[in-house]
């Protein structure tokens, strides 16, 4: 039988098995892995959401079909009349195409609604979802792939590379600060720019089964404990991972890989034919990054670590526990992959542990980042290494940016931004960052991180929380600082 035809055979068994599909089809107590009870900060698995997840990737039609069942706590406090998940693959960066069948609440057909330019799907309830109480939404869906032929490309095959975020449905945050009334209101339901990153979304758990071409190497965010082969010749992953802030993988025909170990964390690097001198580079940069960083802020959650090239330019995209790394920067501009390697490895602290609203408070992570990026080469290098990163990477874009009459306020959603999207969201709040690490200084202001981590580890962040923390840690009156690098324009 021809791979075309096994293909096709697949895709209709799997199509027939999705629209006759039951709220039945997952294992109502799956078996958690032991690594859950030793995530720090982590008490209560049951305290999170949970997705169950069957996916199956037919490269031949370039679709993803999945059915997926999610039971999801309230913790808002107030009583809600409707969940809403955000269908990110329907972004026009995505490119893709993600329709949902049929849905099920708590084993009763449901109904669903699309909002937000398609990229929000709201599902109302047939009773009140009281705080503290659970629902179970159970549902099928089918994703139409694009095929990228830029040289960024994060969703879809591109360069050999099925690169596949947020390909489900994703729960949207429900923020009570908002100040919208009445129940079901108060879901993030914001368009990301195409310059911004586009995902907002709490930490949960993730049960995952995935069948792909035998062929592929896949790449994934938690950790594959069962590998096997079925008798359609196809290769089925079982998945789990968390806390996550999304499931995300790569797959590829072409991966080869290396490995090390950092603080008893596995780390693997993938890449492409040819570049096992940048891959092994990415690797050494990521160990380093990881012991400055677990040193300065605490240790890393996870029991593995992935850096991986993708097709994503000079650019990288962070993820829990992976990390891309643009192709560009294994090759024609490889004197950049170590910074942006030790960028990326920082959001596995601030993102991947502490999340932010990405969307609406952009800078908080990025910047975190970005200034961690200076800590790295300050222990790894000295300090004028450091120096020489906040000098000519931050200080000096920034005051072009000045004297051109292009300042603006930090604390801005993405949409505000545009060409100095990245001056502002990472070099300005880099500058914040660093001005307050010279006024209380270096031991103060990794004991402020420190805090910071803990208090907000696997929940969500805002700037208010953080400036809190400064100051109750520093014993200092932070205000005009703040005022001066996050609240005003010169």
């Amino acid at each position: 039988m021809s791979r075309s035809i096994r293909s096709g055979l697949l895709l209709l068994l799997v199509g027939v098995l999705l629209a006759a599909c039951t709220p039945l089809l997952f294992d109502a107590s799956p078996t958690l892995p032991p690594q859950y009870g030793a995530i720090p900060g982590l008490s209560d698995v049951g305290s999170l959401p949970l997705y169950r997840l069957d996916l199956v990737l037919d490269v031949d039609e370039r679709r993803l079909l999945g059915r997926q069942e999610v039971t999801v706590p309230n913790h808002t406090g107030v009583d809600l009349s409707k969940v809403v998940f955000r269908l990110y693959p329907n972004l026009p960066q995505y490119g893709g195409r993600l329709d949902v069948g049929p849905v099920w609440i708590d084993g009763q057909r449901g109904t669903s609604e699309l909002h937000s330019e398609d990229t929000t799907l709201a599902i109302p309830l047939s009773r009140t979802w009281a705080p503290e109480t659970s629902v179970t939404i159970s549902l099928t869906f089918s994703i139409e792939l694009p095929q990228p032929t830029d040289t960024y490309a994060l969703f879809g095959y591109s360069q050999g590379v099925w690169s596949l975020p947020d390909a489900y449905p994703l729960l949207a945050v429900h923020d009570t600060s908002l100040g919208l009334t009445g129940a079901g209101a108060g879901w993030r339901e914001d368009i990301a720019p195409a310059h911004g990153d586009a995902v907002f979304a709490e930490a949960a758990l993730y049960d995952v089964t995935l069948t792909l071409p035998q062929d592929l190497t896949l790449v994934t965010t938690g950790s594959v404990v069962s590998d096997t082969l079925s008798a359609a010749g196809q290769r089925v992953y079982h998945i789990v991972g968390g806390p996550l802030r999304e499931f995300a993988w790569l797959a590829s025909a072409d991966f080869e890989s290396v490995e090390t170990t950092a603080y008893g964390v596995i780390l693997h690097s993938y890449y492409l034919p040819g570049d096992a001198s940048a891959g092994q580079a990415a690797l050494n940069t990521a160990a380093a990054a990881l012991r400055t960083y677990a040193d300065i802020y605490g240790p890393y959650p996870f029991a593995e670590m992935i850096v991986v090239e993708a097709p994503l330019s000079y650019y990288g995209m962070e993820y829990s526990g992976l990390n891309l790394i643009g192709k560009s920067l294994y090759r024609e501009q490889r004197a950049e992959l170590e910074d942006r390697v030790a960028h990326e490895i920082a959001h596995q602290w601030w993102y991947a542990q502490v999340g932010n609203d990405q969307v609406n408070t952009p800078w908080l992570d990025e910047g975190l980042a970005e200034h961690s990026t200076a800590l790295y080469y300050q222990q790894i290098y000295g300090e004028a290494r450091a120096n020489t990163l906040i000098n000519q990477r931050w200080l000096v874009p920034y005051q072009v940016t000045v004297e051109n009459g292009q300042d603006a306020v930090v604390n801005q959603p993405s949409t505000a931004f545009g060409d100095e999207y990245e001056v502002i969201v990472y070099a300005k709040a880099a500058l914040f960052f660093e001005a307050l690490r010279q006024v209380v200084g270096d031991e103060t202001y990794h004991a402020i991180l420190r805090e910071y981590l803990t208090r907000y580890r696997w929940r969500i962040a805002t700037p208010e929380g953080f400036l809190q923390v400064a100051e109750s840690v520093s014993g200092r009156d932070l205000d005009a600082l703040y005022y001066h690098w996050i609240l005003g324009k010169q």
